[in-house]
């Protein structure tokens, strides 16, 4: 069965760039979203149960290292529930710039990943799981878009309340 190139390794490579920098249909990218925003803005939460914009950073963060470590056949750590969230508050905007250059080494290293890898292993059953690869990859094209939806909201929440605007 031949494999379409709309989901090649490359194509694959550009979508993770388009939804992390720019050029997305769906609208803002992630770096976008996160363009402006400081620490306060970054820990601001519209109620307890509500996740801030710094938590999902490090939840994307987390989730873009399994993934390429998965990719690259890495060892990868236990899960610990809880631990894919990032900081529930910052000290410093220092420790939300942090957060943000972690996000960012995050992604390239799975964009490196995913550009250099072969055709032939996107229909590759990952180990421990039902899904392949190309599975793998384009959930987590899904979940960086779900989750930017959400900062874009958050954003739009957190400047109003603090009397920000963009």
């Amino acid at each position: 069965m031949a494999q379409s190139q709309d989901l090649a390794p490359t194509r694959l490579a550009d979508q993770l760039e388009r939804g992390f920098r720019g050029g997305a249909w769906h609208g803002p990218a992630l770096m976008e979203l996160l363009s402006g925003v400081d620490g306060r803005l970054a820990q601001w939460r519209p109620g307890p149960a509500t996740h801030s914009i710094a938590e999902l950073v490090g939840h994307l963060a987390y989730w873009l290292e399994d993934t390429e470590r998965q990719i690259v056949g890495a060892n990868r750590p236990q899960y610990v529930p809880g631990s894919d969230w990032g900081p529930a508050k910052l000290d410093s905007d220092a420790t939300w710039q942090a957060a943000c250059a972690a996000l960012e080494e995050a992604h390239g290293r799975l964009w490196t990943a995913v550009h250099e890898l072969e055709e032939v292993r996107l229909d590759e059953v990952r180990s421990g799981s039902d899904t392949t690869i190309r599975g793998l990859l384009l959930g987590i094209l899904q979940h960086n878009a779900y989750h930017a939806g959400q900062i874009a909201l958050l954003r739009k929440q957190a400047e109003a309340a603090v009397g920000r605007t963009p």
